[in-house]
């Protein structure tokens, strides 16, 4: 299977049960399951919002991927990239 990336948060999304569903339950290629659900997102949050819940689990994702960022720095990497998500894109 690709790896594809949530285009809300940024998961890695890697397997079947990543992925979030449609509001037929079919899978969704787009979201992963923690942000989308039954075809609609699971959180109303704003851009800013979803870059602090990021940074919760840094930790894991600074493990996962071998980095060792702080705070101070992923977060402004967060809020560049979010931006290139197709949720939080400014058409």
């Amino acid at each position: 299977m690709e790896e594809k990336i949530c285009q809300s948060c940024g998961m890695n999304m890697k397997s079947a049960e990543d992925f979030g569903t449609h509001a037929d339950r079919t899978r969704n290629e787009e979201y992963c399951h923690y942000c989308y659900q039954n075809g609609a997102f699971t959180h109303d949050v704003t851009m800013d919002e979803m870059v602090e819940t990021n940074l919760k689990y840094l930790d894991h994702w600074n493990k996962e991927t071998g980095n060792n960022f702080t705070v101070e720095e992923a977060r402004p990497m967060l809020r560049g990239f979010l931006p290139t998500l197709k949720r939080w894109k400014k058409d």
